[in-house]
């Protein structure tokens, strides 16, 4: 059963009140929105050709496609930028996009690499695409392209949302643990992440660990939830099984989890407080930390 004695409060009712009060709604820190020095790698890694094609911003319409065969031509370099002008990210360094040409009804090939590039297919896409128009419509491609990678970042975001809570309790963890090293006047305490849980019968690596006197003492695994599912009760009925094995090796389990999707799955959350020792959201973790390792 949840140890809710052992965190201060009177009564199981009082313990659910207060950790479903004090979950965080977001885990959105400031630097989940965009990535900047993403971005920036991005583009200033091709600036010298984005300068370059940049000039067709300033050729007349009319002989538009004459001075972009000859750019491409000159600087062959320049067509590996084309595809990001287009918002295309390429996967496992593909440089090749396969295309409908629903004129003729086939799939035509086009290669973005400066080796192998052929001047009319790479010139067909770019009139197709509207690329060669738009340089007609800009006067900036720098500051376009920074805008473009922007929205490419936006992707990554469901990446940062999770390791942005692990930072936060990653940061939480060792501020508290330096404090209690530092009132011991030696390092008892120390914390490792993502590092393999010893003396069990499965194969399992946990978001924390937790060693006191060089000798694994508390697991710890953290997830953020914005919406409920299926997967919050997979991970619950894991956790279950997880504190059962470790009980028996002598390792104590604490479930740090968050997000507002808690507020809809409350019966979740009864289900498998009877089940596992210690299960708190980040604001309880701050407040009963001490009480836990039992300083």
């Amino acid at each position: 059963m949840v140890k809710y004695e052992e965190l201060g409060y009177d009564d199981f009712s009082d313990y659910l009140l207060d950790f479903l009060k004090s979950v965080l709604t977001t885990n959105h820190t400031f630097n989940y929105f965009v990535n900047w020095d993403k971005v920036f790698e991005k583009v200033n890694n091709n600036r010298t050709e984005i300068y370059i094609l940049n000039s067709l911003c300033k050729v007349d319409e009319s002989n538009l496609e004459e001075e972009f065969k000859k750019i491409i031509t000159k600087y062959p370099e320049v067509v590996s930028v084309l595809p990001s002008i287009l918002a295309i990210r390429f996967k496992n360094n593909n440089k090749y996009l396969d295309i409908l040409d629903e004129e003729y009804m086939q799939v035509e090939t086009c290669d973005f690499d400066k080796n192998n590039f052929n001047i009319d297919v790479i010139t067909k896409f770019s009139k197709q695409t509207g690329l060669l128009n738009l340089f007609n419509k800009i006067d900036n491609l720098y500051s376009y392209l920074v805008g473009t990678e922007v929205g490419l970042d936006t992707n990554a975001r469901k990446n940062r949302s999770g390791t942005n809570y692990e930072n936060l309790i990653e940061t939480l963890l060792n501020r508290k643990l330096n404090d209690l090293n530092r009132n011991f006047g030696k390092e008892v305490f120390n914390l490792k992440s993502q590092d393999y849980v010893k003396n069990i019968s499965r194969r399992k690596r946990a978001d924390f660990i937790i060693y006191k006197n060089n000798q694994q003492k508390y697991i710890i695994e953290c997830n953020f939830y914005n919406s409920t599912g299926s997967k919050p009760i997979e991970v619950a009925s894991a956790y279950q099984e997880l504190q059962e094995e470790l009980s028996l090796v002598d390792l104590n389990f604490i479930w740090i989890t968050d997000g507002s999707g808690w507020l809809k799955m409350v019966n979740t959350l009864k289900n498998v407080c009877p089940d596992i020792d210690y299960i708190l959201n980040y604001n309880m973790l701050k407040d009963n930390f001490e009480k836990i390792i039992g300083i």
